[in-house]
C-alpha cells in the first residue's frame, strides 16, 4: 500500500474521531475519541516524516486515555499523571527541538494536558480550542490536507463543544431558578 494513501486514511479517521470528541458535551465521551484520534494522528504525522507532531500525538493518546482513568481519583493521583505528561512533552521538545516554532505544538500539549487532568465543561473546551490555535503552525508546515482541515475543523468543533456547554449550563440555571419572589 503507498504511504500517502496509508497517511491520508489515518488522517481522515483522525478528522472525524477529533471533531467527534470536541463537539460532544460529554467529557468522558471527549476523553475517549480524544484517545483514538491521538492514535491515529500520530500515525497520520509519522508517515508524513514530522517528528514532533508524531511524538506528541504519541504523548495526547497516553495522556487522553490516562485522563480517562484518573478522573474520578483524588488530586495527587491526577497532579502525578499530569506532572508527568507535561515532562514527556518538555522531552520531547528538547528531543526534536528545530527552532521556536518547536514550542507552539509543546505548548499546546502542555495546555491540553494540565486541561484534561484539572478542568471541566466550558474551560476544558476553551483551554481545546487554544490549544488547536497553537497546533495551527506545525499543521500548515507538514502540508497535510487532513491535518489542515482537522486543526480548522477542530477549532470549530470545540468552540461549538464550549457553545453547547454554555448551552447546556444555561437551561440548568434557568430550570432551577424561581420566576417569581414570593411576598408571604
Amino acid at each position: 500500500m503507498n504511504i500517502q494513501l496509508l497517511a491520508h486514511a489515518a488522517g481522515i479517521a483522525a478528522l472525524g474521531l477529533s471533531i467527534r470528541s470536541s463537539s460532544h458535551h460529554c467529557d468522558r465521551a471527549l476523553r475517549r475519541h480524544s484517545f483514538l484520534a491521538g492514535v491515529c494522528w500520530a500515525l497520520n504525522y509519522f508517515l508524513l516524516g514530522a517528528a514532533v507532531g508524531g511524538a506528541l500525538s504519541c504523548v495526547s493518546a497516553a495522556r487522553s486515555g490516562t485522563a480517562t482513568l484518573v478522573e474520578d481519583r483524588d488530586l495527587r493521583s491526577r497532579a502525578l499523571a499530569c506532572s508527568i505528561f507535561v515532562l514527556a512533552s518538555i522531552g520531547i521538545a528538547i528531543l526534536t527541538w528545530t527552532d521556536w516554532t518547536t514550542l507552539l505544538p509543546v505548548a499546546a500539549s502542555i495546555l491540553t494536558t494540565i486541561a484534561v487532568f484539572f478542568l471541566r465543561g466550558a474551560w476544558l473546551r476553551v483551554a481545546l480550542l487554544v490549544s488547536a490555535l497553537l497546533w495551527t503552525q506545525i499543521v500548515f508546515q507538514v502540508h497535510s490536507p487532513e491535518q489542515m482541515i482537522g486543526n480548522f475543523l477542530g477549532i470549530v468543533a470545540a468552540s461549538v463543544g464550549l457553545w453547547r456547554v454554555r448551552r447546556r449550563a444555561s437551561a440548568q440555571a434557568l430550570s432551577t431558578a424561581t420566576p417569581f419572589v414570593s411576598i408571604n
